[in-house]
């Protein structure tokens, strides 16, 4: 046991914790007269690797689905890579163009009072240097240069938080390939960090520091309800999986949980989608190999009719009850029908889906129910559904249709609505939020009420029944 001591005697170990893999044992007795203690603070999950997916963590006992698996503060939190003006002392909205700065840095803030905020002085001194005012945001638009922010926070880590700063360090960063991709962002924020503020950091540190937070932010919402990123040390261990079998949520004050959605077993690895399982496989491959350098495995990736949804796949256009299939071959995409042979290019493809979410952008293309109906069915047609484009046509026309309580209406998003929740269980299996509310409420939460007064009409009206929702 490479000298370890039992954890109830002190005795030599011979045995460790089957689950979790920290506590150790002179025997079998001491191991079971620990347990009372130990149980509430043995983990579901241990982490293990290997040379193609790195560490990553997997269920160490047998898990029902709803188990918490995790429950942590964030190490570091700072703005988006590329974000809207918000004020570096409390991440809120910073509105209009006559915006206070920090006296000390020339930053934004959405007051002067934010000047001393915690949040915000152990960065001001290291921004101040920057005495031509390079960095600091000039007008209200999106910008890099929000992107070194987190960068800094996470420097001062090693002062500050020894602990949280060995952890940042042992994050997976990919910072050589980034550099060899010659990454815009990389390199302007690390030469920003080098050369205008003149950090004591060598060139390696800083790349790899940026490199880790590229690789293990998460984005979360600020106690004001603005979008920020954030670094955590347990999740940013989950594998990816475009069937995820983890669902994550993130408190106001920054804890992320992370339970199990699905039943698994020992050994299972526990893994959340990188990129949302609702991403189309030529999206979810292009976040995952410019973002994270890797390609995706899992089975709805190696399988071409992403679990019989066909979910990227268009109807073939000659054969009406054929799915078109991609086939990649020196970097060409191609899409082939199976039974006719019909070939269309990806650009093709790829411009009727475009032509078609454009359309859907529109205004009044669902506000009324023989709009609605009529487009859901050209969709369709063209499509399928269970395609990408028909569940983004979808999921506009419920929120359009929310407050259309007619019968024909209430007919057609019970009916919209259960492709879709059919849709979700496969790409989404088990206990999420998204199978748990109406999309047509996404943005419209205020609207809640009424709907469960829509869908009670509808039940009382034409005798169909809602699925269920799953808690979550």
């Amino acid at each position: 046991m490479g000298g370890s001591s039992c954890s109830v005697c002190d005795a030599v170990a011979s045995m460790t914790c089957g689950g979790c893999g920290t506590m150790h044992y002179c025997g079998k007795e001491h191991q079971r007269q620990h347990w009372l203690q130990h149980r509430t603070q043995c983990p579901p999950y241990k982490m293990i690797s290997s040379p193609e997916a790195g560490r990553y963590l997997v269920a160490s006992r047998r898990l029902p689905a709803g188990q918490v698996l995790v429950e942590e503060q964030p190490l570091a939190v700072g703005p988006l890579s590329i974000s809207e003006l918000v004020c570096l002392g409390c991440h809120g909205p910073i509105i209009g163009n006559d915006f206070p700065r920090c006296p000390e840095c020339w930053w934004p803030l959405c007051s002067l009072e934010c000047a001393s905020s915690s949040l915000h002085q152990a960065e001001c001194p290291i921004l101040a240097t920057d005495v031509k005012h390079i960095g600091p945001p000039t007008t209200q638009m999106e910008t890099l240069r929000y992107d070194v922010i987190l960068s800094i926070r996470c420097l001062l880590l090693k002062s500050k938080n020894p602990t949280a700063w060995q952890t940042l360090m042992s994050m997976e960063h990919h910072s050589e390939q980034r550099q060899l991709n010659q990454e815009d962002n990389q390199i302007v924020t690390v030469h920003y960090m080098k050369e205008v503020l003149k950090l004591d950091y060598d060139i390696k540190t800083l790349r790899q520091i940026r490199g880790a937070i590229a690789t293990n932010g998460m984005e979360i919402r600020s106690k004001k309800n603005v979008r920020v990123r954030a670094l955590y040390p347990i999740v940013r261990l989950f594998n990816n999986s475009c069937v995820p079998n983890v669902n994550m949520s993130c408190g106001v004050e920054g804890t992320m949980q992370a339970r199990t959605t699905v039943p698994l077993k020992i050994g299972e690895p526990l893994c959340i989608c990188y990129t949302g399982a609702l991403m189309p496989a030529w999206e979810r491959y292009g976040t995952l190999t410019r973002n994270y350098h890797f390609t995706c495995n899992c089975t709805r990736c190696e399988d071409p009719t992403e679990l019989g949804t066909y979910f990227s796949c268009p109807r073939c256009p000659d054969c009406k009850g054929s799915y078109m299939l991609s086939s990649t071959w020196l970097e060409e995409t191609v899409w082939m029908c199976p039974t006719c042979k019909l070939e269309k290019t990806d650009t093709q493809v790829r411009e009727d889906i475009d032509d078609w979410l454009q359309r859907i952008l529109m205004d009044g293309i669902f506000n009324t129910f023989k709009r609605a109906k009529a487009t859901l069915k050209k969709v369709e047609d063209q499509f399928h559904a269970q395609h990408y484009v028909w569940m983004r046509a979808a999921q506009s026309a419920l929120f359009q249709l929310c407050d259309n309580n007619t019968e024909p209406a209430l007919k057609l998003r019970i009916k919209t609505w259960k492709k879709l929740v059919h849709l979700y269980s496969v790409l989404e299996p088990g206990l999420t939020k998204r199978r748990g509310e109406n999309p047509s409420m996404w943005e419209a939460g205020g609207r809640l009420a009424g709907a469960v007064l829509g869908v009670i009409s509808c039940y009382l009206t034409v005798s169909l029944i809602l699925p269920t929702p799953p808690p979550g």
